[in-house]
This record gives structure tokens, sequence and C-alpha cells, in this order.
């Protein structure tokens, strides 16, 4: 399963990819300006994104994955010290499946969620 995640924290980018394990091809962007290009050419199964980006918000760059077809159905995982101020159906239009807390995540609770939450080859 092809995993991108989003995080502009390359320490925790870097940690989530090792904790990721076996099973999952994962590539990591810590620019939002950029990450469009790797969905369009790499096509993930999943995207996991940190809501603050630097100067940069998450529900833009989502806008913009909604407006396109091709794009628009990719599941997104939400991974945020925010967590719980964000509900899950103010950001379902975006195809957010799961919002988990950074500081909870275990490896075990990441890969599950992405088995379950993340895209077509589930």
């Amino acid at each position: 399963m092809k995993v991108l995640i989003l995080e502009d924290d390359k320490w925790f980018a870097d940690s989530l990819r090792a904790n990721l394990g076996q099973g999952f091809d994962v590539r990591v962007c810590h620019d939002p300006e950029k990450v469009f290009d790797i969905i369009e050419k790499w096509q993930p199964d999943v995207l996991l994104a940190d809501v603050i980006l630097g100067a940069k918000n998450l529900f833009v760059l989502l806008n913009e994955i909604q407006s396109y077809t091709d794009t628009r159905t990719l599941p997104v995982v939400i991974l945020s010290t925010v967590a719980q101020q964000i509900k899950i159906q103010d950001v379902a239009q975006y195809n957010v499946r799961k919002i988990l807390d950074k500081t909870e995540i275990t490896p075990e609770k990441l890969r599950e969620t992405i088995q379950r939450q993340g895209g077509k080859n589930v």
C-alpha cells in the first residue's frame, strides 16, 4: 500500500515512516506546495497529513484535491495535536476518514488506521 505523509516536522515524519515498517511503500513530503505533484504522479492509496503545515493550512490543499476527479477519492487521515478540536463531520467532505492525535499514535494504531481507512488496496 502506498502511503504519502505530508508533515513539516521532519523528525515526526521520519518516525512515522519507521513505525510503518514492512508492507507499506512510504513517501514523505515536507512542503505542501509540492504534495499535489506527488499525488498526481505517484497516486498514493492514502494521505497522512498534519493540519498546520508551516504557514499553510491543510484544508486549502484538501479543497484543491477535491476539485479534481482523479484525486477527490484519495483517503485522508489527519494527524494533529489539535485532533480533539476537529470534528470528522466537519472535514468529511474532504474525504477525511480518520483524525488521530499525534501524542497518542502508536505503530499498531497507525498501521491499523491505514489498513482500515486507506484506499483501494484494502
